[in-house]
């Protein structure tokens, strides 16, 4: 009877044991996994430094950070008042919105690389919005991007004009196609010299 106990009572400890260690294997995988997302170093990956855009169109400025792990991103908009001192006016944090500007959206996409997409839309461009705006991923060293938007009159522009133009031209060729294909038609290259040559003598 008694070595009948023993032999339980050993079988409960191992089973203890057992299962202590297997618990002990887990929290030590977890935190190693852990540790190993934590030790990886967030970073802005934005290649896109300037933007151009025109009045009453959409700027979109795309902050993409990758290994973002549990670190806030904040847009701002950058008045430098001198070499030394700026002005910071808070657009968003995260998907938070401080500007009651309602011009400003921010979108947000994830991708399966850990890559992050945040980014700012100004909708209804004005020639005021022109400048610089911050994207800063908040941590011990906070990361930075500065974007900086320009802002271009449609009226003044001839690139923007001969743009227009063409795309005018290539709606009535295709319009011109469709209703009336017996008709002889310009060679694209033709269309293109002429729409040129009268943008330009238009600015001359």
């Amino acid at each position: 009877m008694e070595c009948k106990q023993q032999t339980l009572t050993a079988v409960s400890i191992v089973r203890r044991a057992t299962l202590a260690c297997l618990l002990y294997s887990i929290v030590m995988t977890l935190l190693i996994v852990d540790g190993t997302s934590a030790n990886t170093e967030a970073e802005i990956i934005s290649t896109q430094n300037e933007i151009i855009t025109y009045v009453n169109h959409t700027a979109k400025l795309s902050c993409i950070i990758q290994n973002k792990n549990r670190q806030h991103v904040t847009w701002s908009r950058v008045t430098y008042m001198n070499e030394t001192q700026k002005l910071t006016n808070l657009l968003f944090v995260d998907l938070l919105k401080y500007t009651p500007f309602s011009r400003y959206h921010l979108t947000h996409m994830i991708e399966r690389d850990n890559r992050e997409y945040w980014n700012l839309e100004i909708r209804n461009v004005h020639t005021s919005d022109e400048g610089y705006y911050s994207c800063v991923l908040t941590a011990i060293k906070p990361i930075s991007k500065i974007f900086h938007v320009k802002v271009l009159e449609n009226t003044r522009n001839p690139l923007f004009a001969l743009r227009s133009s063409l795309d005018t031209a290539n709606m009535q060729r295709r319009s011109k196609e469709s209703h009336s294909s017996a008709l002889p038609l310009l060679s694209s290259s033709s269309i293109f010299t002429i729409i040129l040559t009268n943008t330009i003598l238009k600015f001359v």
